[in-house]
């Protein structure tokens, strides 16, 4: 039987990471999400098994605290389980280690989503009780709602394109944080690793859908929102 706590080490590429070496946030999301992918398919609910009845997983809410972003060469360690699972919901959590030292948290809120109807719907697969590790939490705040600010400073425009989309034929999470931390300076972005991020989905988005991005950035805090006229697609929050 497939352990309940799934490992996996990878050594970081040149591709992964910015300028100054450190791991690209959106490729940090990218590890979680296929480790989170592998331990899945040896559970039996990964892309293949579902896929069979149009299903897919997608991310809802996810929060990330960083103590220290790795660099290229490393060699880290991601560790994942799952939490709670709920029918058409689940938490999915992560430790990232570096020579056995914790450096990164995350916890996620995944929602089963029909890839013909648009919507969400109950797992079809069958889920074993026994892989659920109802008291292991990874962060020290759990995931959250993101409260949608009344004004932000500034506002860009974006079209998604072709490289923008996924298996699903929608915009893939990663890209809103590139989207989102494209908008920064090298400065703010490189300086230090963040504190934490707190990200939800809120709709898909897919080719040609123009998006206006919209972000603060404060002392210690930087708030992004994307719209798509009156609707909210993406909000994140940064804590510097």
């Amino acid at each position: 039987m497939p352990s309940e706590i799934y490992s996996k080490t990878v050594q970081l590429n040149f591709t992964q990471c910015y300028a100054n070496g450190a791991l690209k946030y959106s490729e940090l999301s990218n590890l979680l999400q296929l480790t989170a992918s592998e331990h899945a398919e040896l559970l039996g609910f990964g892309y293949r098994e579902m896929a069979r009845n149009f299903q897919s997983w997608v991310l809802s809410r996810v929060r990330i605290e960083i103590e220290e972003l790795p660099k290229f060469l490393q060699e880290i360690t991601i560790q994942t389980w799952i939490q709670d699972f709920l029918g058409n919901r689940s938490v999915r959590n992560f430790e990232v280690y570096l020579n056995e030292r914790k450096i990164i948290s995350a916890t996620t809120y995944w929602a089963v989503f029909n890839i013909k109807e648009r919507k969400s719907e109950n797992l079809t697969a069958k889920v074993d009780p026994n892989i659920i590790l109802h008291e292991k939490t990874s962060t020290r705040i759990p995931f959250q709602r993101v409260e949608i600010q009344r004004s932000y400073q500034q506002q860009t425009r974006y079209i998604p394109k072709l490289s923008d989309l996924d298996i699903v034929y929608h915009v893939n999470n990663v890209k809103y944080t590139d989207w989102c931390l494209d908008q920064l300076s090298e400065s703010i972005v490189f300086k230090e690793a963040f504190k934490s991020m707190d990200i939800n989905y809120i709709k898909e988005l897919t080719l040609g859908q123009e998006v206006d991005i919209r972000y603060t950035v404060g002392d210690n805090q930087i708030h992004f929102s994307i719209n798509r006229g009156d609707k909210t697609i993406f909000l994140m929050d940064i804590v510097k």
